[in-house]
């Protein structure tokens, strides 16, 4: 750096009163001036733009602060779907990877591996200028923690790429139809129909005859349905079927088939769990402000995090871990999954129940009145089944497992009379005015309650200390974000 080169080496204003004058600027000096400045911004590589008078801080920015991750929006993650397979990274992002900056002028392709369904991946930017995924949350293939740096991710869901919208699909696009049928007095069938290729399980149906709140409960044929009640009278009449669910268009299935979009994160758009092995947020959409689990939690949540496919499903009789934050040592479970059993287990990673106002966000989607079968035991598998995906990818939505949730009730049954209930399992009493007051929603509908489950499906009779096998854990994150 170069002073002005008076005899104090500052400017000086000149007096035009004594004809003092001031200090005369040089070509050599500002010369000087202008090639420190620029070099502030070449020397770090970047290119002079005389658009942009913040570059110098910018590259001052990086420098100070070497975890530096900076993007144009705050309000979206630093990644954009563009297929099925594919990601970019947003033109307007800049990263510090060890030292060296990353100016990501314009969207760029990251980099993908092979891609397996139900699977989690970190993005990586690194110092050779790349940005890609890998299945490691460690470093990318070929590269190590001293050139590679994690600053976000997604999930490859269970939905293929190509999907095309459509009942056989479960993404029903299906508003109302209208078409004759044949009703029989006391019989839940209806017979005669012309076509049965654009109805499907969970459609009301309204006509003279038919029963009250009836729905699909099965398409039998290409001619024949059978309704989750009996009919109240016999005859060939027009017959209505509406799907109260969500009418899917091919835009709503490309947002989650293969790269599920609504799990895209990065380091300032991601939950607010600081689980060092992101347990609370692999296998998470966002969905309206807040972190979703796509799967229901397993067993062994300490590996497999809040939130995996192709695991067991946790629940009363398949008992869960203990988190080691509640006293776990990676092999003992608990004796139940009681509302506590399960608020333990996602606050451990910094996440919590759904409350039941988020939970009818999540789960809209999925074809609603129906559940998978009539089997009174826990589903055996996190998995797709068609029919029971949610708008943001959630599997296995509904019909298929009660979850606890935060929201609480009064049942006015029990032994009545207010006094302490020992049922926490050894850790305080609870004052009720009698032995079941106290209420604990369940969420989602039960695999055997047919046409009573849905996105809207909620149970308000189950006491927190109950527990068995048709009740687990679906787990919710805040979100955080950072500008």
């Amino acid at each position: 750096m170069r002073r002005i080169g008076t005899v104090n080496g500052l400017f000086g204003a000149g007096d035009p009163a004594t004809n003092l004058k001031g200090t005369v600027v040089t070509a050599d000096w500002l010369n000087a001036v202008q090639e420190e400045l620029a070099a502030v911004v070449e020397g770090f590589g970047g290119t002079l733009n005389p658009a942009d008078g913040t570059q110098i801080f910018e590259q001052l920015h990086l420098r100070l602060d070497p975890y530096s991750f900076n993007k144009l929006e705050s309000g979206s993650p630093a990644f954009i779907k563009t297929g099925g397979s594919t990601i970019s990274i947003k033109s307007g992002t800049k990263i510090i990877v060890a030292g060296v900056a990353l100016n990501i002028t314009a969207d760029t392709a990251i980099v993908m591996p092979a891609l397996t369904a139900g699977t989690d991946y970190a993005i990586y930017a690194c110092t050779d200028g790349t940005v890609r995924a890998d299945a490691s949350f460690t470093a990318p293939a070929g590269y190590t923690t001293a050139n590679s740096r994690m600053i976000g991710g997604f999930h490859y869901g269970l939905v293929a790429p190509a999907t095309a919208v459509g009942i056989a699909t479960g993404f029903s696009n299906i508003s109302t139809v209208t078409k004759t049928g044949t009703t029989t007095a006391s019989s839940a069938v209806i017979t005669g129909l012309p076509s049965t290729a654009d109805l499907h399980n969970g459609m009301k149906v309204t006509g003279t005859g038919v029963g009250v709140s009836a729905v699909i409960a099965s398409v039998d044929s290409a001619s024949q349905v059978t309704l989750s009640v009996a009919s109240t009278a016999t005859g060939s009449v027009p017959l209505t079927f509406t799907n109260y669910g969500m009418i899917w268009t091919q835009t709503d299935v490309d947002l989650i088939a293969g790269i599920n979009s609504w799990s895209i994160w990065d380091l300032k758009w991601r939950t607010t769990s600081n689980d060092p092995l992101l347990r609370a947020q692999k296998g998470f959409s966002f969905v309206d402000g807040v972190w979703v689990a796509n799967y229901l939690c397993s067993t062994d949540h300490i590996v497999n995090g809040l939130s995996k496919a192709g695991t067991n499903i946790a629940s009363g009789t398949v008992l869960p871990k203990k988190p080691l934050a509640f006293g776990g040592d990676g092999t003992a479970a608990y004796p139940n999954m009681d509302w506590w059993t399960a608020n333990e287990i996602v606050r451990a990673y910094g996440a919590k129940l759904m409350w039941e106002s988020l939970f009818v966000d999540a789960a809209f989607g999925v074809t609603e009145n129906q559940s998978i079968d009539s089997t009174s035991a826990t589903y055996p598998t996190t998995q797709r089944n068609v029919g029971y995906t949610s708008k943001y990818g959630l599997e296995q939505a509904s019909g298929h497992h009660w979850t606890w949730g935060e929201d609480s009730s009064f049942r006015p049954d029990g032994t009545v009379g207010w006094a302490y209930n020992d049922m926490t399992g050894g850790r305080g009493q609870i004052y009720l005015q009698n032995t079941l007051g106290l209420v604990r929603v369940l969420l989602g509908g039960l695999r055997t309650h047919g046409v009573y489950s849905g996105s809207r499906c909620s149970h308000w009779a189950d006491y927190p200390w109950n527990s068995d096998w048709r009740i687990g854990v679906r787990a919710a994150c805040d979100h955080l974000v950072r500008v």
